[in-house]
């Protein structure tokens, strides 16, 4: 009788219904991630709401990430972001308190105003469960459709910033290494490996059609050089930019 009843409990304990949120990436992300990432959409509709945002939305995150670096950066998670999510709470505009940068005005941090990320780390198994899970938010495969990267057109990183920077001024916003560039966008080192090339050409192409009210603007990036750009960002992902440190 005693051995039925430990055979019993243990298919009730093995069950999938019952088993640990480690092994389960949806209920992972509805018990520990959906408190501040939005998991379901649309994107913030009005200012007001984008304010209020203090984590990436993830709803679209099939569309996004690459898995792989999903899975890694959910074991050990850094910030992508210089100033955070909503910037406005740790930059300082004052123009007489911005860093020059080969010429030019980028704006700084308010000193020790933005706090230590504080993003919970998963399990090996949990963040691999996890990223199968986000690759399956995919509401926006219409923007990705078509975008394609033409890899046969290459592009040094010196050829690569000047457009990035020079051409596009995308330099004020995004930092092209650790320290350099601006602070309000998120880092374009790791891009290559945190991004999809399709959502990358799609969203420099538009990036209203992802998040509606977002600073970023549309601009007006000629064919051949979004292609450029996004192998450029490609290429500098793969720079190994804590051994130069």
């Amino acid at each position: 009788m005693k051995r039925v009843l430990i055979l019993a409990l243990l298919v009730v304990f093995s069950s999938p219904a019952l088993s640990s949120a480690g092994e389960d990436g949806a209920g992972i992300l509805k018990q520990r991630c959906a408190k501040c990432h939005d998991l379901t959409g649309p994107a913030p509709q009005t200012i007001r709401k984008l304010w209020e945002r203090d984590a990436p939305d993830l709803f679209y995150a099939g569309n996004k990430f690459r898995r792989e670096w999903l899975v890694e950066w959910m074991q050990k998670p850094v910030r992508v972001r210089p100033a955070g999510v909503n910037y406005l709470r740790t930059i300082n505009s004052s123009p007489t308190q911005k860093k020059e940068v080969e010429g030019k005005n980028y704006d700084i941090l308010w000193g020790s105003v933005l706090k230590p990320l504080r993003h919970l780390a998963l399990k090996p198994a949990e963040a691999t469960a996890v990223a199968d899970a986000l690759m399956k938010l995919k509401p926006y495969d219409k923007y990705v459709s078509g975008m394609n990267l033409d890899t046969s057109m290459k592009v040094g990183l010196d050829k690569g910033e000047v457009l990035f920077d020079k051409v596009y001024g995308c330099l004020s916003c995004h930092q092209v290494e650790p320290g350099f560039g601006g602070y309000t966008g998120a880092e374009v080192y790791t891009a290559g490996r945190r991004l999809q090339p399709e959502f990358m050409l799609s969203y420099i192409t538009r990036p209203k059609n992802w998040d509606p009210k977002i600073w970023m603007p549309n601009g007006n990036v000629k064919p051949a050089d979004l292609q450029k750009i996004v192998n450029y960002l490609i290429t500098l992902s793969k720079e190994d930019f804590n051994a130069a440190n």
